[in-house]
């Protein structure tokens, strides 16, 4: 078993986020969603390079009380990192309007979105996953090889600008940003 960002889609997603942080940076101050969280190895690494606040969400329940786990060691409450399980499906209901307070908004709404997730999910989740990226955010999409880019942004084509691929090995990490 791999350790958190030993796999080449989770290494991307963090090199995309690092490349957002610092002064004045796309990160600085921003909310973060992580969708597919797992350990929640995203929405740490967004806050510590600067996010004020991220959510993250997985259907599965050990991964979301891994990821609770990781935030607690790495001195983050849930007003910071607020991980909470999701259906697998558009059918199942939205999981962040379960988050303390709902401090994203309704409908919730973030600046950066990161899925490291599988190219069915992404490509099944693209209305919900544009839903979350407010006009102008940053949409990161991983979790597919190079030759599923097109088909899974074939998605998201109308909904985003700027698309950009960067691969390591047959693994595809894409960025994009969110029309208005």
């Amino acid at each position: 078993m791999s350790c958190a960002g030993e796999h080449p889609t989770t290494r991307m997603c963090l090199l995309e986020l690092e490349g957002m942080s610092g002064p004045g940076g796309r990160l600085q101050g921003a909310r973060v969603m992580d969708y597919g969280a797992g350990s929640g190895v995203l929405a740490l690494a967004a806050l510590k390079l600067g996010a004020a606040r991220a959510v993250g969400t997985d259907v599965d329940p050990l991964a979301v009380r891994s990821a609770r786990r990781n935030a607690e060691l790495n001195g983050y409450n849930e007003d910071a990192l607020c991980v909470l399980q999701c259906g697998q499906s558009l059918k199942d209901a939205e999981p962040v309007q379960q988050a303390k307070g709902n401090a994203y908004g309704n409908p919730p709404q973030f600046d950066i979105v990161c899925a490291n997730i599988l190219r069915g999910p992404l490509f099944e989740l693209a209305p919900r996953l544009l839903s979350y990226a407010r006009p102008g955010s940053t949409l990161v999409l991983s979790g597919l090889l190079v030759e599923q880019v097109p088909e899974v942004m074939g998605a998201y084509a109308a909904h985003v600008s700027n698309v950009q691929v960067r691969n390591d090995g047959p693994w595809a990490c894409v960025t994009a940003l969110r029309l208005a």
